[in-house]
């Protein structure tokens, strides 16, 4: 219901916007028609690159520290690159846009390293250029990332990861228009659009997942793919406020084609000197085909329920559950929680009692340990990100 009731809202102020923008803009775009048919009927080439490229650090240690808290370390960096080639009737644009963070907090020398943002986006467009405001275009996207994702410690120390290098791929071929609204907002309309789902990791491919079943590694959808950017480089007439919107959508033509894929770049950067900047930058995801667990405000775990009247064996109440070992030997894509003791009825009776007592030496006051698979599902995703850092463009 929230995303149906999203969907409608977004394209509604979105068509609003456009045609707000447009009539706003007419004289900028006649005299861009102008500067354009310049271009198309000398011999001459231009180059237009515009990069952006954001580091920053964030630390906290903390040694006998009567206050309380833990160590922290967080290590987040991103480039925006940008190179647009014309030359007559040809147009060339590439966009290159890389982020990794990676953090770490713990007692001590306790905790492990997980990523908090990981993507590798390259997108080129070929476009055949007319003297009109929009251009015939052929494009290509592709989405993927570095490194191993884990969505707790426990599936980090298991090695149950949920994607690895290469793993989705998210190709898109895609022939249509390039619609200049302004100097400061394109659209890009391709009717005709294949995009696929590759996991090449074996492991992720064989237990099914971003949409694809078990034992597939490739995922093939045509549908309608729609682009829009959106680049100011002194937004509400500030110097050195720089702003960038970047949104996708897709939809699939045959299968669920009321399910539109999107995603929404934000970067808001201020530049406080030749070197450093205050940078915000947001990213939303939303993929029918993509799991994410749930959990709860106060984040205790909303666990996958058996079908009415179906006990797990083991714990005797309608979740599922996994031994503790057989989860380290047989890891899954389904995210768990540790469960540190297991109920049962000990004599038949009924009534639910505890092991008290550490029968096979373990340490543990329980015979059976193990995890509850949490409840997953198609859900927007949300990063927001403030960083003081090195800046410099180029």
């Amino acid at each position: 219901m929230f995303y149906n009731t999203f969907k409608f809202f977004f394209l509604f102020i979105l068509t609003f916007l456009l045609d707000f923008n447009y009539a706003q803009n007419k004289d900028e775009n006649a005299n861009y028609i102008i500067n354009k048919e310049i271009e198309l009927t000398n011999d001459s080439s231009y180059w237009d690159n515009h990069s952006e490229v954001y580091l920053g650090l964030n630390r906290v240690h903390l040694y006998n520290w009567a206050a309380g808290g833990m160590n922290f370390m967080e290590i987040h960096g991103l480039a925006n690159l940008r190179f647009d080639y014309r030359h007559n009737k040809f147009h060339w644009n590439n966009f290159i846009n890389i982020q990794f963070g990676v953090f770490k907090q713990g007692y001590g020398d306790d905790g492990v390293w997980l990523k908090n943002d990981d993507l590798i986006q390259v997108r080129t467009k070929f476009a055949r250029r007319t003297n009109h405001l929009w251009d015939y275009t052929f494009l290509v996207d592709v989405r993927t990332q570095f490194a191993y994702g884990y969505y707790t410690e426990w599936d980090r120390k298991a090695r149950n990861y949920m994607d690895n290098f290469l793993s989705p791929i998210y190709p898109i071929f895609g022939l249509g228009l390039d619609f200049h609204v302004s100097n400061h907002l394109t659209i890009d309309i391709s009717p005709l659009t294949v995009k696929s789902t590759i996991v090449l990791d074996d492991s992720l491919s064989r237990v099914g997942v971003f949409g694809l079943d078990p034992g597939e590694n490739i995922r093939t959808e045509a549908g309608l793919y729609l682009n829009l950017l959106y680049t100011h480089d002194s937004l509400f007439n500030i110097k050195n406020l720089h702003f960038m919107s970047d949104v996708t959508l897709f939809g699939n033509y045959l299968e669920e084609p009321g399910n539109i894929d999107f995603t929404c770049e934000f970067l808001l950067s201020y530049s406080l000197n030749d070197f450093f900047s205050l940078t915000f930058q947001s990213y939303l995801i939303y993929d029918h085909d993509i799991n994410i667990p749930r959990y709860n405000r106060d984040l205790t775990p909303i666990y996958a329920e058996r079908p009415a009247g179906q006990l797990d064996p083991q714990t005797l109440d309608n979740n599922y559950f996994i031994e503790h070992d057989y989860y380290y030997e047989n890891p899954t894509n389904q995210s768990v929680n540790y469960v540190g003791y297991v109920p049962f009825d000990a004599n038949g009776d009924g009534v639910f009692s505890f092991d008290d007592d550490d029968v096979d030496g373990n340490g543990y006051l329980d015979d059976v340990r193990g995890f509850k698979v949490v409840k997953s599902g198609p859900a927007l995703q949300f990063l927001e990100y403030w960083m003081i850092g090195i800046s410099f463009s180029f």
